[in-house]
């Protein structure tokens, strides 16, 4: 009698044990679960950051206070007007919108106001938030010669390939000398 008792206290006992066994696995495949789906979150984050911040910078409508309406159009829109006129004349003195630009206060050639005016944008949206971020644009003409920077890279903190960085993708715009693609690339 007094071994049947025995063995079946080692019974329950090792059935304990079996159980606590199950609940650290549970507790460590959810905390296994948790850390993986953080950085999931701040990948889906950043990527819909870069791609936002870059469609409204392409839809922004530049202000009356840069002064730079042309004639023939009302208020330029920096992803059509002024970037198409960038790519245009990015080799003569002069251009079709001459701006005031927002960091130096001087009329500027297309080129140089685009590169003041997303400097600026950037700097007060992403910057104030403590991102760092790269911002390119480039020509790739019909004849298929090499990409050329249109504006100058702006960099902030700087997103090296090595780094994990995501980007805003593609926006392309196609313009008499070829097509200009932008793109924002935000990491941590």
């Amino acid at each position: 009698m007094m071994m049947k008792r025995d063995v079946r206290g080692q019974m329950e006992a090792i059935g304990l044990v079996g159980i606590v066994i199950l609940i650290a696995l549970g507790m460590l495949f959810m905390a296994t679960f948790a850390l993986k789906s953080e950085p999931q979150k701040k990948i889906f984050t950043r990527k819909g950051l870069a791609y936002s911040t870059m469609s409204a910078l392409m839809k922004t409508t530049i202000s009356e206070k840069a002064a730079c309406y042309s004639l023939s159009q009302g208020a330029p829109k920096i992803g059509g007007d002024v970037i198409e006129d960038c790519a245009r004349y990015r080799d003569v003195d002069t251009s079709i919108y001459q701006c005031i630009g927002p960091i130096s206060g001087k009329v500027l050639h297309s080129c140089d106001f685009l590169h003041e005016m997303i400097t600026h944008s950037l700097q007060n949206t992403l910057g104030s938030w403590n991102k760092n971020y790269e911002f390119h644009s480039q020509l790739i003409p019909f004849q298929g010669e090499e990409p050329i920077d249109i504006v100058k890279p702006i960099v902030s903190g700087g997103c090296p390939k090595w780094k994990e960085r995501d980007s805003s993708g593609l926006f392309p715009i196609n313009t008499e000398a070829g097509l200009v693609e932008n793109s924002l690339y935000l990491c941590d």
